[in-house]
């Protein structure tokens, strides 16, 4: 009788099988990274066109694009002037996120709201702002819905003083050097080197504090002018970031990525000054190379984080008579 023998693979030939199979996950897995980031760009790139839909819809409503927000500080005293301290106290308005819901279909949840409030941590406002608002968040930070903090209120019985309210990665362009209304939350130690304090009454670019900027006063060009920049969070687990009730404004000094951004590298979540008001980051973003702008005009750039410094001031200025010849770099 002949006696069949049954092939089957060896150790070696298995071995090889398996590298072989590791070499093209190994290939193709950057691409399928690549892919599901180009995805997440895009999803981004809706967002800030539906923001750019709501603005102009609210200037046409309204004659004017929203201020960036409605916040003093009971200590700015003169420094604020002319518009000066109306109330003599701490005044917590609604930021311009906040304002343009109605032009978002958001109507539902701005209509929750107590526009007439001087306090987001009263109620309703402080259960509203805890509210999510996908339009807000960059698919691309890993922070994802964390909620931030702002005060140890917690008059909402949150988990924890750590969280407050619905965080927003889009903020509004307001100045070349300074966010602040006094300077008091941008001094020596955050940066190691002492800054001169812009007035935020007198900021440069579109989205100061108690002044909505129209059309004809972006005489620079509205296809010139930053009004709404993409920034990161702290990171998950910081509670750190902007929210979108209190309106988040960002100056523009460190370009983009920079050095005291998470993705800059120097990022400190527990800084003195970073914790409460917002100032965790300049503009960046966790999308490769750069991050996404709102231009004045409606349109939406993917600005090159190496955009030189002077370009990054003449496109953040709405009237500094800058002369932009090389354009945005994509």
């Amino acid at each position: 009788m002949r006696i069949r023998r049954k092939h089957g693979f060896t150790l070696v030939e298995l071995l090889v099988v398996v590298a072989i199979i590791g070499i093209l996950i190994a290939l193709l897995l950057p691409a399928v990274q690549a892919a599901r980031e180009a995805a997440r760009r895009l999803q981004c790139t809706n967002h800030f066109k539906q923001v750019g839909v709501a603005m102009h819809s609210y200037h046409v409503s309204h004659g004017t694009f929203p201020p960036g927000g409605l916040f003093w500080r009971s200590s700015a005293g003169p420094r604020c002037l002319p518009l000066g301290n109306p109330s003599g106290v701490h005044y917590n308005g609604l930021g311009w996120s906040a304002m343009i819901l109605p032009f978002m279909e958001a109507g539902n949840i701005y209509d929750r709201l107590d526009t007439d409030s001087t306090d987001w941590l009263t109620q309703p406002n402080y259960t509203v702002g805890g509210e999510v608002i996908p339009v807000y968040l960059c698919p691309s930070d890993p922070q994802g819905d964390e909620l931030v903090k702002v005060t140890n209120a917690n008059p909402n019985d949150r988990p924890s003083n750590e969280e407050d309210f619905a965080r927003s990665n889009l903020v509004g362009v307001c100045d070349t050097e300074d966010f602040t209304c006094d300077g008091t939350l941008t001094t020596v130690g955050l940066w190691g080197r002492q800054l001169h304090s812009t007035v935020i009454r007198d900021a440069n670019g579109m989205m100061a504090e108690r002044q909505g900027c129209r059309i004809r006063e972006v005489t620079d060009g509205t296809s010139n002018t930053f009004m709404i920049g993409e920034v990161c969070g702290g990171g998950p687990g910081t509670h750190r970031g902007h929210s979108w009730i209190t309106g988040g404004r960002a100056d523009t000094r460190e370009g983009i990525n920079g050095p005291h951004t998470p993705t800059g590298g120097q990022f400190t979540p527990d800084q003195p000054g970073y914790i409460a008001y917002g100032r965790v980051t300049g503009l960046g973003s966790y999308h490769p190379g750069g991050c996404h702008c709102l231009l004045a005009d409606g349109s939406v750039h993917f600005v090159n984080e190496n955009l030189p410094v002077d370009l990054m001031a003449a496109y953040t200025t709405k009237a500094g008579g800058e002369i932009v010849q090389d354009g945005l770099a994509h």
